[in-house]
């Protein structure tokens, strides 16, 4: 009895606490939308105030962790990783005591840092090689624009070099966050943008699929608001990732329910060759008997195999971290229509990690991926880069930029 009522208490507290988030979120929306600049101007100075409280408590959390642990365990910085804290100790005005306070290190530590700097061939082994190879400023401002225009939390330093990338612009994941480091220093950790893999061996045909619309994955998930509770089935394509049906149900669907929604995306899309599904009670006997009618062939998961329908589960990550900041009414009808604006934004102007620059819907349609250009400042070409930011269906949260990126000859008048 006490954990029932403690879980139904912390239950309830969740509920209140995402209620007001949303009803936040919201207000800020249309505060940054507001015709007045000085509302504009307010609501920008209360998301950074409040993004600041937050970090100020990450930090407090990472840094109790590193201060429990004793200092032959604790974890060592790498040299850019030094040169950042000696640049913030310079930036905050920071003695050697107070920067080793706060990145949890003996002040003697930094002293020594500092004393390497002096020379040639230590400070190499201590903080590394300089950087010489610069970007062009225009790219550097195109980056912190970016930034600025889309502060929300999904919009990451992989998503901005995705979209970068799509303008025709070459520019690497970790550039993007070395150049947002240059004005607001924060750790990020390093990865390397994934790219399209050919490999020379034949892939297993229902897992690696070498075409659109040959194999579709099709999966339930329950979202919560407030105290009501939602089943939500999804059908995506496993060569694109397009999500070619999303539908929202009160209650647990039937087969008969899934079957229907299967039927509107093939007159939709196309008719698959396999569907993929786990082993839930909606895809037994008579979901098996309809696929083969339909000319489909059914394969089911194995029991506890969660990464034989890892597409479908990873579209549903994504979808839940978009339902938790969205204020969303508890109506099936303005459900189902939040989550076709959803479908167009993932389908048309989000860039798939596997897929590269390309969204699903350029991948279906054979559009080829544009040849990115490096643009630095001692280069002959010169970009003239505009950009606005877009949103889908009115929602804050399916945003996406539109970069414009017009090369020119540096000779050119």
């Amino acid at each position: 009895m006490p954990d029932r009522d403690s879980g139904s208490i912390w239950t309830a507290v969740d509920a209140v606490s995402t209620l007001f988030m949303r009803g936040y979120i919201t207000a800020r929306a249309r505060a940054f939308g507001h015709p007045s600049p000085m509302v504009r101007v307010l609501a920008q100075r209360d998301h950074a105030y409040s993004d600041a409280v937050l970090l100020e408590r990450e930090l407090a959390i990472f840094r109790s962790q590193r201060q429990g642990r004793t200092p032959k365990m604790r974890a060592h910085y790498a040299p850019k990783e030094r040169v950042e804290i000696l640049q913030l100790m310079r930036l905050r005005g920071w003695s050697a005591k107070e920067a080793a306070a706060h990145f949890v290190v003996h002040p003697n530590t930094i002293r020594n840092w500092k004393r390497s700097l002096r020379g040639k061939h230590k400070a190499k082994q201590v903080v590394g090689d300089p950087p010489w190879n610069k970007f062009h400023e225009g790219v550097r401002w195109l980056v912190h624009e970016i930034r600025s225009l889309c502060a929300e939390r999904d919009f990451g330093t992989r998503t901005i070099a995705r979209h970068i990338m799509r303008s025709g612009i070459q520019v690497s994941r970790a550039s993007v966050r070395r150049i947002l480091e240059e004005k607001d220093p924060r750790p990020v950790r390093v990865e390397i943008i994934p790219q399209i893999r050919h490999q020379k061996t034949a892939p297993h045909h229902l897992l690696c699929p070498r075409q659109a619309h040959y194999v579709w994955h099709i999966d339930l998930t329950t979202v919560h608001f407030l105290c009501m509770r939602f089943e939500i089935t999804a059908i995506i394509d496993g060569y694109s990732r397009k999500i070619v049906g999303l539908r929202a149900f009160k209650s647990s669907p039937t087969t008969s329910d899934l079957l229907k929604l299967v039927d509107s995306a093939i007159a939709t899309e196309a008719c698959p060759c396999f569907v993929i599904t786990d082993r839930g009670g909606q895809f037994q006997k008579a979901f098996h008997l309809a696929m083969i009618e339909r000319g489909i062939r059914h394969a089911r998961s194995p029991a506890r195999v969660w990464q034989f329908n890892a597409k479908v589960e990873r579209l549903f990550w994504s979808l839940k971290r978009w339902w938790r900041v969205s204020l969303i009414p508890p109506n099936l009808g303005a459900i189902q229509k939040r989550l076709d604006a959803y479908t167009k934004w993932y389908n048309r102007y989000r860039p798939h990690a596997v897929l590269g620059t390309l969204t699903p819907s350029e991948v279906v349609a054979g559009a080829p991926a544009r040849q990115p250009i490096r643009f630095t400042e001692g280069g002959e070409l010169e970009p003239s880069i505009t950009i606005r930011r877009q949103n889908v269906g009115n929602d804050p949260q399916l945003l996406y930029p539109v970069i414009k990126v017009r090369p020119r000859h540096r000779t050119a008048a």
